[in-house]
């Protein structure tokens, strides 16, 4: 329902000036992490937020009028998706989701701080984990909701802790999957996330999306390369490669292989 509020928010022409979302399990990692803190929402005074998918937005305007016009339409889409209400008794009466409205800057930072310590939070998740793997693809904006909402399928059914979020404005978005020191990763877990990662970006492109939204493609990406653009756009990268570095020195093995 979030990421389809989303899509009706671009639908509209509401201008979001920024809007991301948050998984229940990347909320509840934010809830976990900052109670372990004993730091509340950042100084906001709250212990927690309500475990659901959550969307982070932004708006700006010349004047307040405009401001609170976007907010008003903002409110009308979420609501007719299944969210309401807000965070000054101004709840939907079939719905306990709300709204919470920041106009002062510490109010603000407050609000996004779920979405600004999400990386941390999600190690924080699994026990013993001191890094993560991080998925990037981006796709339709039509297909955002059925995208992410598969993965989200994916990782419950293979059974690895994987909070979803996403700058969904832009229809890119990440699954945090927190790993052990590799001495301590047990081979099958690593797998299971590889699957994840693997059904993600297949499942991406077969809707017309990009196997890397924003992080680029390294070594890890470079076998969809050829399903994303063909051989022949593949190997015109290649010739450029050739052209411009023809020793190979760099950044040599990324994106292509050498030739």
């Amino acid at each position: 329902e979030a990421a389809n509020a989303v899509t009706m928010m671009k639908m509209c022409d509401v201008p979001v000036a920024r809007c991301e979302l948050l998984d229940g399990t990347s909320v509840a990692a934010f809830n976990n992490y900052v109670s372990r803190q004993g730091s509340g929402i950042s100084g906001s005074g709250e212990s927690s937020m309500p475990v659901k998918p959550t969307l982070f937005l932004e708006f700006t305007g010349h004047s307040e009028t405009s401001v609170q016009e976007q907010v008003d339409a903002t409110k009308a889409i979420c609501i007719d998706c299944g969210g309401g209400g807000s965070s000054n008794e101004e709840k939907n009466n079939n719905q306990d989701l709300y709204f919470k409205i920041a106009t002062s800057e510490s109010e603000r930072k407050a609000l996004w701080s779920a979405r600004h310590q999400l990386y941390y939070a999600s190690i924080n998740l699994r026990k013993g984990a001191t890094s993560a793997f991080l998925t990037d693809v981006c796709v339709p904006l039509s297909k955002f909701a059925d995208i992410i909402s598969s993965t989200v399928q994916d990782v419950q059914r293979l059974n690895v802790i994987g909070p979803c979020f996403g700058h969904a404005g832009d229809g890119n978005f990440h699954c945090i999957m927190p790993l052990l020191d590799e001495d301590d990763e047990e081979e099958e877990y690593l797998n299971r996330v590889h699957e994840v990662n693997d059904l993600l970006i297949r499942r991406t492109l077969r809707v017309g999306g990009t196997c890397t939204g924003e992080h680029g493609v390294g070594y890890g990406k470079m076998k969809y390369l050829r399903e994303q653009y063909g051989d022949g756009t593949v190997e015109m990268m290649k010739m450029i490669k050739m052209a411009l570095d023809p020793n190979n020195i760099m950044n040599p093995g990324k994106i292509v292989s050498k030739w």
